[in-house]
């Protein structure tokens, strides 16, 4: 079931998780993501949609939530995109690139996974 995502001028852009929760990208934040993973600055667009419409969700430390999504073409290649985020604060705290998701794949209890069709 697709959701509809929304960008506002304000000072965030909005999207909403799995479990019907609009989640907050504020500027800050994604000023922040862009000082820390350069990479994702044309990706603001990918970032919310992996909270929208993840393969996978994983739970985090202290409420968090990380969503992955697997896009075959990012400007790193291909690669998994991880957000975190918290729906009870309504907002993503982060996100980042990874190819090898492994090592959170082992440490994190998933919560969700999107079923094959």
């Amino acid at each position: 079931m697709e959701r509809p995502l929304e960008e506002s001028s304000v000072s965030h852009r909005k999207t909403t998780s799995i479990n019907g929760i609009e989640v907050r990208l504020h500027d800050d934040v994604l000023e922040r993501i862009y000082r820390k993973h350069g990479e994702l600055r044309a990706l603001e667009s990918l970032i919310l949609k992996t909270v929208n419409e993840p393969d996978l969700i994983l739970r985090g430390h202290n409420n968090e939530l990380l969503a992955m999504k697997y896009y075959g073409t990012t400007p790193l290649g291909a690669k998994h995109m991880v957000v975190v985020y918290r729906e009870d604060k309504l907002l993503i705290i982060t996100a980042f690139l990874t190819s090898d998701p492994s090592k959170l794949l082992k440490k994190r209890e998933r919560v969700w996974q999107r079923q094959n069709k």
